[in-house]
């Protein structure tokens, strides 16, 4: 792991082919169009032992891309210049290296990259599950959404009768952490942003409270919605929502932080400041218990999160929205600023291709 002084960057990338996202230059605040270029590449015609040649489906658009292609430290090696833009992908297997341990035709999700093909490692690449509509591995039942929901809500242990606050609500993440909550028997309350999000969330997911942070200030909307104060918070977006939670926060109370997403665009690693928690001493004074945590550190556990949220979703009780755009790879950028500007509703994923 790289340390807070130097920041390793992967100078290989993902093995991508056809029309691939080439990042040229890093962001500085916004991700803009000048950051990427387009190359198209010719196919292998040949592949190394123990690999397989996928065909993108689906290519998951999340918001920590914005860390990925910036120098700032993070807890992986940064996307290198030259190389084609990291992301998780579910695919179709159309040549093998080895038939017999991935026969062609088969639907994994792996690390990949924005572009239209890439060549992978057998072992690196997970089947689909079976009787499971593939496009679930991207998002409900995926590692980045469904399991990250499940082990942030793990961290934070809901109880029956305790008020549990979810911001970033309305995401694939944040609502499905929000109905964790809701089956462990805790009163949840949802920040999310705009009428038709948190009508969602109340109508159809049935939340106990929402809070439309663009229509009323969250520490106001946490004083109407949670009298008693708040247990536990699974937080999606850092900044000023923090800083209003850990206020509002119970003694004793936990705190599952897993991701910053209103401070992704602000330049950090370009000078810029960041704009909270300025309430880090409540830390201290209601003996809080706040833990960051990474998906991929909690490997492990998938089986048994998905032991868990699989009966759930198919009892109908986690609900989700999927966003897949049917779009082409040189329209990268203004798909994933979607998640940064608040268009998206559910899962964003670019729709390369059917299977």
């Amino acid at each position: 792991m790289p340390t807070s002084e130097e920041v390793a960057a992967d100078p290989v990338g993902c093995k991508g082919f056809g029309k691939c996202a080439v990042l040229v230059k890093r962001p500085v605040k916004e991700i803009t169009k000048d950051c990427f270029e387009y190359p198209d590449r010719p196919l292998p015609e040949t592949l190394e032992e123990g690999t397989v040649l996928i065909k993108h489906l689906l290519i998951s658009m999340d918001p920590t891309h914005r860390i990925w292609m910036s120098d700032m430290s993070q807890y992986m090696p940064s996307v290198g210049l030259g190389t084609v833009m990291r992301a998780g992908v579910t695919g179709k297997v159309i040549k093998s290296a080895d038939e017999a341990k991935m026969p062609v035709g088969t639907i994994v999700s792996c690390t990949g990259g924005v572009c239209e093909y890439s060549v992978q490692p057998i072992a690196m690449c997970q089947p689909a599950m079976p009787n499971i509509p593939y496009e679930m591995s991207m998002s409900v039942l995926s590692v980045g959404s469904g399991h990250t929901a499940w082990i942030g809500n793990r961290i934070c242990d809901a109880k029956a009768g305790e008020t549990y606050v979810v911001s970033g609500a309305a995401g694939t993440v944040g609502s499905i952490a929000a109905q964790l909550g809701k089956i462990a028997g805790a009163r949840v309350i949802g920040i999310a942003g705009g009428p038709d999000k948190c009508k969602w969330l109340s109508d159809d997911v049935g939340l106990d409270g929402v809070i439309d942070y663009k229509n009323e200030s969250i520490a106001e909307g946490l004083k109407r919605t949670c009298p008693q104060g708040v247990d536990c918070y699974f937080d999606n977006v850092g900044g000023e929502t923090l800083d209003a939670t850990l206020a509002a926060m119970n003694w004793g109370g936990r705190v599952a932080m897993c991701g910053m997403i209103s401070e992704y665009n602000g330049g950090l690693e370009n000078g810029g400041e960041s704009v909270g928690p300025t309430n880090y001493k409540m830390i201290l004074m209601r003996r809080l218990k706040v833990e960051g945590f990474i998906c991929v550190d909690h490997l492990g556990a998938y089986p048994e999160a998905l032991a868990e949220l699989i009966p759930a979703v198919l009892a109908g009780k986690i609900k989700y929205k999927e966003d897949f755009r049917e779009v082409g790879i040189e329209d990268y950028v203004d798909t994933v600023n979607l998640l940064y500007n608040g268009g998206n509703t559910g899962k964003l994923a670019m729709r390369i291709a059917t299977e």
